[in-house]
């Protein structure tokens, strides 16, 4: 899944855009047992062995194990055409009544123009060792999820296996064959990794090509690889064992970062990835008279830069999204710019292409962009298009890369998990880069607040938020749901320590060129207990970040993954209007922090009538290594504790209440 930054992890309010991490475009085990193809595609090319530093693999604490897969066996034999077939074995031990839920349906996904499946053999063996053969009954092929909400888009199938009578102890036993019956697009790449969440105890993948083809391997972590000629052919055999269950953390980085990787290629660069997306999609991009009148209507006086803008945000806003990812078994092959302009809906293929074409309508230079989004950081141990599963557009004039499939962000801004990535510009001449990070004054949250606390102990309070970056897609998003400004007031209130009800007026959603703005005001009934001595906390009310939430990244023990969390810079100011007949009797001490992971200020001062709260933290970068990790956590528990200071209120005898009164006028 899709590793969300700091604004979006917590938040609690807003449609999630699930994007599928890299391990589920490939032989990952899931917690359904789902097994998708291996990124099947075929070429070949120089042999290129080699390997990288071993992830971390250590198992960790309290795993608990509900499958094992006992053995994993993938073999291809390709053709001198490039085409090939797949024998794939698999066999897994259901441990606990989990294990038994998740190993009920085993499934593999194909597509039909170009492969076909069979099912060789399934089976269960039972503790007792008896034998049960999978009926055809409990056989189906269904089209997927993906080719059901896109039809044009993709047209896959699935076929699932429902294991019967299963029980704790069960092995279950399933056998595929898959013949790739014309060459693929992208050439031959297959990227191989074992179960994060289940103990594999063997898992092999064999090639078998005519030694007058060449072929790109490499990996890292615990794979032993080997390679030998017989017969004319080349094997290239690639195990690992023993690898043990492990458990994610909080916040990490994708799956794939962290884990053992064997990937195999026929192509010989990313740059030649990039040319091969770059021959099936610059001829859809089509100018015609109805894209020129098109162009003109939508920029109308403005040039360039602003043209550009005007341009990407009549794609973000005016055409359906639908959600078909980069895959390389379906090929990368986007629809025209006159089928898509028609059709008024596309995947991120189609928005660039239709972008690019408007673009060019108006003389302006662009070209695609291969990217990953979502939670992976780091590249693969070699080129190949599993890399990617996202498209996007650069603009060369301006030096911007832009996501018009985003139809939240601004024009050039970017969600921080595209950030720090490799791309590949598509050209005749691709070409590689990372995309810039944004430093945290580049993503910006303010609250100010006015709080006012009666005798009773309810808290009133009005509170304005401004945001500056990325953050404004997601609020975008927030408040373009089915759900009212004034219920969202009420879940964020719900979050909070006081509670209450409020209502929110939000500025305009659909203005992408302007940052969000939300003023709320809301109430907290009896939220604080008052008596001769008063204890309470800063009241939070509406807020989107509260600092309480940061609580999610600290992590005890020591922390073996990297942490996504997004470079970021927040204000909160709280203006506390007191009770007349209290005074104040204790505030916090200020706070002044700064390490290498960030920075946090704090200060509580008071005037009698008013106690005034500043806060401010930075967080200096989007990821933190394991290593980094003990500074990033101390930092977070600056903001964590401070949210926890309390300040204590004295109620007053009467006398001495007219006198702190007149006092009070006398300085305001």
């Amino acid at each position: 899944m899709k590793k969300q930054p700091l604004q979006l992890l917590i938040a609690s309010l807003w449609v999630c855009i699930a994007l599928p991490s890299i391990a589920q475009t490939n032989h990952y085990l899931t917690t359904t047992l789902k097994t998708q193809p291996v990124i099947n595609t075929v070429s070949v090319q120089t042999a290129l062995a080699s390997s990288e530093e071993s992830p971390n693999t250590a198992k960790t604490q309290s795993v608990i194990e509900n499958i094992r897969v006992d053995n994993y066996e993938s073999s291809y034999t390709l053709n001198s055409d490039y085409t090939y077939s797949e024998m794939m074995t698999q066999r897994f031990t259901l441990l606990t009544p989990l294990g038994v839920n998740q190993g009920q349906r085993v499934a593999k996904t194909y597509y039909p123009e170009s492969q076909s499946l069979e099912l060789i053999e399934a089976y269960v063996i039972q503790p007792d060792g008896k034998k049960i053969e999978v009926s055809k009954d409990n056989i189906f092929t269904r089209p997927t999820p993906e080719s059901q909400n896109a039809p044009g888009f993709s047209s896959s199938l699935t076929t699932t296996v429902v294991f019967p009578q299963l029980q704790i102890g069960s092995e279950i036993f399933v056998k595929w064959k898959l013949i790739q019956k014309t060459p693929p697009l992208l050439g031959f790449n297959i990227v191989d990794s074992p179960s994060f969440y289940a103990q594999t105890v063997k898992r092999t993948v064999k090639i078998i090509i005519p030694d007058s083809l060449e072929l790109n391997w490499k990996h890292r972590g615990d794979y032993a690889v080997t390679a030998q000629t017989r017969n004319r052919q080349r094997i290239i055999t690639a195990v690992i064992e023993n690898q043990p269950a492990r458990k994610p953390e909080a916040a990490m980085v994708s799956l794939i970062d962290v884990s053992p990787v064997f990937v195999a290629s026929s192509l010989s660069s990313w740059e030649e990835v990039g040319k091969l997306y770059w021959q099936q999609e610059h001829s859809k991009v089509e100018v015609t008279s109805e894209i020129k009148e098109l162009a003109n209507k939508i920029t109308g006086n403005k040039q360039g830069r602003e043209a550009a803008r005007t341009i990407y945000n009549w794609i973000a806003q005016n055409i359906n999204y639908v959600a078909v990812y980069l895959n390389q078994n379906a090929g990368y092959v986007p629809h025209t710019s006159t089928e898509i302009l028609n059709n008024g809906y596309g995947d991120c293929k189609d928005y660039v292409v239709l972008m690019r074409a408007l673009l060019k309508a108006k003389g302006m230079d662009s070209y695609p962009v291969l990217v990953h989004w979502g939670g992976m950081t780091r590249k693969l141990p070699l080129w190949t298009p599993a890399q990617f599963n996202h498209a996007i557009i650069y603009l060369p004039e301006y030096n911007i890369f832009a996501n018009p499939t985003s139809e939240y962000a601004s024009f050039g801004m970017l969600d921080q998990d595209l950030e720090e990535q490799l791309v590949v510009i598509a050209a005749e001449e691709s070409r590689t880069a990372h995309i810039p990070n944004t430093i945290p004054n580049q993503n910006h949250y303010s609250l100010s607040s006015t709080v006012t606390l009666l005798g009773d102990g309810t808290v009133e309070g009005e509170s304005e938020l401004t945001f500056i970056g990325t953050i404004n897609a997601t609020i975008r998003q927030i408040f373009s749901g089915f759900t009212t400004p004034d219920q969202i007031a009420d879940n964020w209130l719900a979050q909070t320590p006081e509670g209450g009800y409020g209502n929110l007026v939000v500025s305009d959603v659909n203005n992408l060129d302007q940052p969000m703005t939300l003023q709320g005001k809301w109430t907290s009934p009896l939220a604080i207990n008052m008596g001769k001595q008063t204890y309470f906390s800063t009241p939070l009310g509406i807020d989107f970040i509260h600092l309480r939430q940061l609580r999610k990244y600290i992590t005890s023990g020591k922390r073996l993954y990297p942490v996504f969390v997004g470079a970021m810079e927040m204000n909160w100011q709280y203006k506390i209007k007191l009770p007349q007949d209290y005074k104040v009797s204790h505030i916090p001490g200020n706070i002044d922090f700064s390490n290498d992971a960030g920075e946090y200020t704090s200060s509580y001062k008071t005037d009698g009538v008013y106690i005034v709260v500043k806060r401010h933290l930075i967080i200096n970068k989007n990821i933190y290594s394991p290593q980094e990790y003990p500074a990033f956590k101390e930092l977070m528990y600056k903001p964590v504790n401070d949210a926890r200071s309390v300040m204590v209120l004295q109620k007053l005898v009467r006398g001495h209440l007219q006198k702190t009164l007149q006092v009070s006028r006398n300085r305001h």
